[in-house]
């Protein structure tokens, strides 16, 4: 039996490379695991990450000491908001 989402987020956001574009996102934790969903607004066309243990996406390079998988999260979706990325587009 599936277990419930701990955490989710969602919202809308583009990327540099296609700038044209946008991208409707969602972030979901579960048990411990992230879960990335993203889908063009034009086409429709999805994709997913599947479930994502810790160790998929943090190495010993880039970790934040004692944050957990529910911060990375948040850190994600700071980096796709909207907000975040239209101020680091110069007017």
């Amino acid at each position: 039996m599936p277990t419930a989402v701990d955490f989710e987020v969602a919202g809308v956001t583009t990327f540099g490379s296609r700038p044209g574009d946008s991208f409707r996102y969602q972030l979901s934790l579960q048990d411990e695991k992230l879960n990335i969903w993203l889908e063009d607004r034009s086409n429709k066309k999805q994709w997913q990450s599947g479930l994502l243990s810790k160790a998929k996406y943090v190495t010993a390079a880039n970790i934040f000491v004692d944050a957990s998988a529910g911060d990375y999260v948040s850190c994600f979706q700071q980096l796709v908001s909207e907000d975040a990325i239209s101020s680091l587009v110069p007017s």
